[in-house]
């Protein structure tokens, strides 16, 4: 049986089922332990900010936390990309692991020790965001070769879905350990929720990477990639809109928040029920997902998603009534990450199989990597015009370009496009001659 026909079977046999990616004994495994590595990655963000302000009282400070999470996507996505595609996954991410726990092992030694400065600090910064940007790749490999495409959609949606989780328990417990044994042990104690993961990691069989020798070095190997994507409309055009959401908006908004509290006239309980609104509300869509059972790759959920997810964006703007702007927020994160985990589901699936990693980087730059810009962007258009206006024109320029894009690429329009994936790949391996 060919892989096409094993791939249909399997579909079938999914098919409706509820989360069918769970229906894999490693996924269930590596997403139980994955959660507790977020909910650390979390905690060390909690715990590391009040530090940061505690010793600073700069808000610079706090926002160099920010671009330094995210500031190794937008330089080395590409990069890291190729890493996934040439080496074992697992090791990659092993990796990542050590240096997560070496952030935290530092945070902790230098406050405990009283040595920490700010310069400790910002190296302390970036060794966390050089982490994630080590095992984003990787791990969505690693993933694709658990569940196969057949059930690729429910586990990045839940996969996705940790991060709404671990935002809700690493504050939590980060504060609990700030209040019972002190940021300096509480670093120390972190480390534990590293090691799920790290452990899980020696027993999977999966390596990842589906490259059989790459020819090219350096950029030339990453160029083959970017060629691959450049030929094939239908992605460009996915990456494209993925890049757009991020660069003008990414979840900056989040960091607006106490304005639109205040506009709201919300009590300190209503800004935490606008800040927990959106993670609750990609909870439910993740649970949609799910309970659905979708195993199909549609384009169009991307390019409707992605729009809807722009004009709620500026019905909360707008929003005057607080509820309104709960419910607003809730569809937010519901929309947000239903249409991104489609978007990478539809890239993953249908890149070359030698391919992946490279392409898989490419999306870690349009859904990451842009975001380094989006709180600057939305900052600058707040300051003269006001917070409502800057996500208004924020939301109304994403809109104006998903539209724009999906008319001039129609398949974005497509329910489905199972023949255009077998292309693509096809496509993809003339391309790099392989």
């Amino acid at each position: 049986m060919g892989k096409r026909a094993m791939e249909d079977s399997h579909r079938g046999q999914l098919k409706g089922r509820r989360f069918p990616a769970l229906s894999h004994p490693h996924f269930r495994l590596y997403w139980i332990s994955t959660a507790c590595a977020n909910t650390a990655d979390n905690i060390e963000h909690v715990i590391g900010y009040w530090v940061i302000w505690q010793m600073t009282h700069s808000p610079f400070w706090l926002g160099y936390a920010v671009v330094a999470h995210w500031l190794p996507f937008t330089l080395f996505s590409l990069y890291a990309g190729l890493l996934a595609d040439r080496c074992n996954g697992r090791y990659l991410i092993q990796i990542s692991q050590a240096l997560y726990i070496a952030a935290s092992l530092g945070w902790g030694v230098l406050y405990l020790t009283g040595a920490l400065e700010i310069w400790h600090m910002a190296i302390l910064l970036l060794i966390h965001g050089c982490a994630g940007l080590i095992s984003g790749p990787s791990s969505q490999l690693l993933i694709y070769g658990m569940v196969g495409e057949a059930a690729v959609i429910s586990a990045i949606s839940l996969n996705s879905s940790l991060r709404y989780v671990a935002m809700f328990l690493g504050p939590a417990i980060g504060g609990l350990l700030m209040a019972g044994v002190g940021p300096g042990l509480g670093f120390l104690v972190n480390i534990l929720f590293y090691l799920p993961l790290s452990l899980a990691l020696l027993v999977l069989p999966y390596r990842g990477a589906t490259a059989e020798g790459i020819r090219s070095e350096g950029w030339h190997a990453i160029l083959e990639g970017l060629r691959t994507i450049r030929q094939q409309p239908t992605i460009l055009g996915l990456l494209f809109i993925v890049a757009t959401t991020s660069l003008l908006l990414g979840n900056a908004f989040q960091a607006l928040m106490p304005a639109f509290a205040e506009r709201l006239q919300a009590s300190s309980t209503g800004y935490s029920v606008l800040l927990s609104a959106n993670g609750a509300g990609a909870i439910l869509g993740v649970l949609g997902l799910g309970l659905i059972g979708s195993t199909r790759l549609r384009p169009v959920v991307v390019t409707v998603g992605a729009l809807l997810w722009s004009l709620l964006m500026v019905l909360f703007a707008l929003s005057s009534w607080f509820i309104l702007s709960v419910v607003s927020l809730c569809l937010i994160g519901m929309t947000g990450i239903i249409f991104t985990s489609m978007a990478q589901s539809i890239v993953q699936a249908w890149a070359p199989d030698h391919l992946r990693g490279r392409i898989v980087g490419v999306y870690s730059l349009a859904a990451h990597g842009m975001r380094v810009t989006s709180g600057l962007f939305l900052g600058l258009i707040a300051s003269p015009f006001g917070v409502s206006q800057a996500l208004s024109l924020s939301g109304i320029l994403i809109g104006v370009v998903v539209l724009g894009t999906a008319a001039r690429i129609r398949p974005l329009w497509h329910s489905e496009m199972r023949e255009e994936t077998t292309r693509i790949r096809e496509a993809g391996m003339v391309a790099t001659g392989s």
